[in-house]
Parts: structure tokens; C-alpha cells; sequence
């Protein structure tokens, strides 16, 4: 995309990458797992990859990523630990690909699990929505729900496979 710059940042952007951003309209709820999130980048234990829409001259999102090591049922992927849009970003369409803005996301999520699966054998990106509006959202993306692998239904995994066949998930 040339309108869209999506790169990771190292533990010394990060406090500078989230003061440029105003958390103000969002919930309380997603208040403190960015602040979760935050704690993890800073540990290195998940990469937050900026989102930038160039056009605007502005941060439109970012997300976090890391491994899986025995999180679903031992099987490796990425995992998808956080996802943040801005408020005026959400259910938008970027003017100039004509695709949602989460799917501009989600495609590049896609694309950097593609480029690990040539180095190691992973298949599958993992998440688990905060809601039912972003599970809908996933399920339209391509992302197929995993029953029972959570705690509670809320909690269940979902997954993209990777693969055009996958022996593991039948």
C-alpha cells in the first residue's frame, strides 16, 4: 500500500509511540489491556507494529504480535495479542484501496506470518476478539472460531490457516 506504512517498533519507540496517541474515547476496558500490552512490548515479549496512514499524516492503529509456544492445543502460530484502531478509524474504508482499515491490518498480519512460515514451520494466526462485534469482524476476514479452546465462549480462539489444507484442525 502506498498510502499505508506498517512497521514494528523497538522498546525504545515505544514511550513516544504511545504518547502521540489519545486513548480519551476509548473504554476502560481497553484502557487497561493497551496498558497490558504496553507492559509486554516493554518486556520484549510481544512486537507492536506501528500503523500509519500517510495520506493523513497520522497513527491509525496499531497491533501487537508474538509466538505460540503450547497456548493452542501445541499447535505453533502467531498469535494476535492486541489490535487497536482509533475511534475515528473504526468500520472506515481507506480511500484509496477501497479496504477497511482493520483488514489493512489483518492483510498485514497476514503477510508477516506468510514470511515467517518460509523460515519456521508455523501455519495458523491465532486471536481472541474482545467482542462479539469483532469476532463477526474476523469471521468476515477469513478467521474461523475454535469452541471450546478458551476458558468460556468469550474467551475461544480463533484462527486463520495459513496453509490451503490443515491435517491439524480436523
Amino acid at each position: 500500500m502506498k498510502n499505508i506504512s506498517i512497521s514494528p517498533l523497538s522498546a525504545q519507540e515505544l514511550e513516544s509511540f504511545f504518547k502521540k496517541l489519545d486513548f480519551s474515547k476509548d473504554s476502560e476496558h481497553i484502557k487497561k489491556y493497551i496498558s497490558i500490552v504496553r507492559e509486554t512490548a516493554a518486556c520484549q515479549q510481544v512486537v507492536i507494529y506501528e500503523a500509519y496512514d500517510l495520506s493523513k499524516d497520522d497513527i491509525f492503529g496499531f497491533f501487537a504480535l508474538k509466538t505460540t509456544h503450547d497456548d493452542i492445543d501445541n499447535v505453533p502460530g502467531i498469535i494476535v495479542e492486541f489490535l487497536y484502531l482509533k475511534v475515528e478509524y473504526r468500520s472506515k474504508i481507506e480511500e484509496f484501496s477501497n479496504i477497511k482499515y482493520s483488514f489493512l491490518l489483518l492483510d498485514h498480519i497476514i503477510n508477516i506470518a506468510i514470511d515467517i512460515q518460509k523460515l519456521v514451520a508455523i501455519n495458523h494466526v491465532y486471536l481472541v476478539p474482545i467482542s462479539d462485534k469483532m469476532r463477526a469482524i474476523y469471521n468476515e476476514y477469513g478467521f474461523v472460531n475454535i469452541p471450546g479452546s478458551g476458558k468460556n465462549e468469550y474467551e475461544d480462539y480463533m484462527v486463520f490457516n495459513l496453509l490451503d489444507e490443515d491435517p491439524t484442525l480436523l
